[in-house]
């Protein structure tokens, strides 16, 4: 029996030897399978638990300013008058020769008025150059005489050559007043001309209107009406009666920092932040920035001027307004 045993092993043993390598073949397939695993879970683990990356930090450019109109123009009464009519009130929007007010010229500027369209100084030319061409003629004729008695023999060669000096002398002078005359005709046609636009076409020397009006300069909003201004008031010469000007864009004015200045160009992207209103921000960009210290000088940093333009079509915002501009650049 035992004999038979022994002879079954010895026949299987390649076969138990092959079955067992197998068996260890596949046991080491299993666990670097499993290594593989665990290791693309705990890959997959740590892509998950990567943090996002964080931003560049920004460097924040602060500083004050008002905002204020990018275009302004006064209204002045250039004659002293009494107001008959308002056609506006402040914050209406005009149109450029639009009708503000109207008013009757006093009698003083009336006179002044008169002056002007007669100006004295021109009768006074024109009265010189009559006496100064008369002289000349009688200059001309004398010269002749003596130029005729000279042919003759019977006038020296020195009465006609002191003839012939006068003569040239009022020439010259004629000459200058002529000049002076015309100068001074062409500055009353300029100031006719001016006249007309402010007091009427039909303004002449012969026809002076009772009646002179004030109109916008500009397309804009009625900025400020003098306090005086109503009917039945008088107003004296040279008296800003209204002011026009754009609102939409405004412009924000503010002082920033030699240092801080250096990082800001036009065209940047700033935050608005009005005192007046807030929770309140508005979007701008910068329109010009100085090259020129406000004030120059050693004992102090210099500060530059920045201008940010910011739309306002709603008319929110007023000159005057106290604001805060941001600026953020990065680090």
């Amino acid at each position: 029996m035992r004999a038979m045993w022994m002879r079954i092993l010895g026949s299987n043993k390649r076969a138990v030897w092959l079955a067992g390598a197998v068996f260890l073949t596949f046991l080491a397939l299993g666990g670097l399978a499993s290594r593989g695993n665990s290791s693309e879970k705990a890959a997959g683990e740590s892509k998950v638990k990567t943090p996002p990356p964080v931003a560049a930090p920004e460097h924040e450019i602060s500083f004050m300013g008002k905002f204020s109109c990018p275009l302004k123009r006064q209204v002045i009464m250039p004659f002293g008058g009494i107001i008959t009519s308002l056609q506006v009130q402040a914050g209406q929007q005009v149109k450029a020769g639009e009708v503000l007010a109207r008013y009757r010229l006093t009698p003083e500027a009336t006179m002044k008025l008169r002056r002007r369209l007669s100006p004295p100084q021109i009768k006074d030319l024109e009265m010189r150059l009559a006496d100064v061409q008369r002289a000349l003629d009688q200059a001309a004729a004398k010269r002749r005489e003596i130029s005729q008695l000279a042919a003759q023999k019977l006038a020296p060669a020195q009465a006609l050559a002191q003839a012939q000096k006068d003569y040239n002398q009022l020439s010259k002078q004629r000459n200058a007043v002529q000049a002076n005359l015309h100068q001074e005709q062409e500055l009353a046609s300029e100031d006719l001309q001016i006249l007309k636009h402010e007091m009427g076409k039909s303004m002449s020397a012969a026809h002076l209107p009772k009646e002179a009006v004030l109109k916008a300069p500009i397309n804009g909003y009625v900025l400020f009406v003098h306090p005086d201004l109503r009917v039945d008031a008088e107003l004296a010469p040279n008296t800003v009666a209204f002011q026009v000007g754009v609102m939409d864009p405004l412009v924000v004015k503010g002082q920033v920092h030699e240092m801080e200045s250096l990082r800001l160009r036009v065209g940047d992207l700033a935050e608005i932040y009005p005192e007046s209103l807030p929770g309140r921000k508005f979007e701008a960009r910068i329109s010009r920035l100085s090259w020129v210290p406000l004030k120059p000088g050693l004992e102090q940093p210099s500060y530059y001027e920045a201008e940010v333009q910011v739309p306002n079509p709603d008319l929110t915002l007023k000159e005057g307004m106290k604001v805060r501009i941001v600026v953020r650049k990065p680090r």
